[in-house]
């Protein structure tokens, strides 16, 4: 039998060496290609001995790949698709593609399918047609909550009390000459909201505008927004009011498709 060390590593080793192994997981599962041990090694800061290191633990646990000439790595399916095909976020994704994709086309935009999971947003499908823009977005959403769609949706959903607390001091920090920074403008601009649908225009880019409206679930409690996104120049008032009236049918019709919304509000502890 082997024989235990009589006292742990240090936390503060172990912790860093956990980061450093998420760090290189982050690299692999972002690069468009297979990358080699100094590639790695550079883009995570880290000594060529201790990102094999790294890597090779990551092999044994089947995060990471050795593919080729085996100087090579790629993060693993496992990796990349970690979520079981039966979780409820796969589940939404599937039973929600027909709104979204429908929505896309007559609308002719960028549509995002975001939840909530406590005060974060996760983005779980995008669908785009023919000629819309083509926005990035991260799988987990970081924009300041007062200038996008999806985070002014959020606020919605929220009391004074935690909007103020989730918003922090003011002034909010601008990012074009009509980014909301106070309270003040940006309470009236959420008493304004009409049918529950959030608009921005050109207030975290110029010549960005979006608009999004929050789901329930089958207790009514809001899970998540659908969001539209596109060039300024085609949110006129006319084509807003389209996009409204759409966006609100298809909210409405979340709860009625998407039978995984229960699992979901179980997953994430809203019941």
């Amino acid at each position: 039998m082997p024989t235990l060390p009589s006292t742990p590593p240090p936390a503060n080793a172990r912790t860093g060496t956990l980061l450093r192994g998420l760090a290189v997981l982050d690299i692999l599962a972002a690069a468009g290609q297979p990358l080699g041990l100094a590639e790695i090694a550079s883009a995570a800061e880290l000594d060529l001995s201790t990102t094999l290191r790294l890597l090779r633990t990551l092999e044994e646990a089947q995060q990471v790949l050795r593919i080729g000439d085996g100087k090579r790595y790629l993060a693993s399916p496992k990796t990349l698709r970690p979520l079981p095909l039966l979780h409820p976020i796969e589940q939404l994704r599937r039973e929600a593609d027909p709104i979204l994709r429908e929505l896309a086309a007559k609308v002719a935009k960028t549509v995002v399918l975001v939840i909530y999971l406590g005060d974060e947003r996760l983005v779980v499908d995008v669908m785009q047609t023919a000629g819309s823009l083509s926005p990035y977005y991260t799988t987990w959403l970081h924009g300041p909550l007062y200038a996008s769609a999806p985070g002014k949706a959020l606020l919605l959903t929220m009391d004074e009390a935690r909007r103020r607390t989730m918003l922090g001091p003011e002034p909010y920090a601008a990012f074009t000459t009509k980014t909301k920074t106070s309270w003040a403008a940006l309470s009236a601009d959420l008493a304004a909201v009409d049918r529950g649908v959030v608009r921005i225009e050109d207030e975290f880019y110029d010549g960005l505008s979006a608009m999004a409206a929050n789901f329930v679930s089958w207790d009514r409690q809001p899970v998540g927004c659908i969001a539209i996104t596109g060039h300024t120049s085609d949110f006129d008032p006319a084509a807003c009011e389209m996009m409204a009236a759409e966006l609100i049918g298809c909210a409405r019709l979340m709860p009625l498709q998407a039978g995984s919304l229960k699992a979901l509000d179980q997953l994430v502890g809203r019941c």
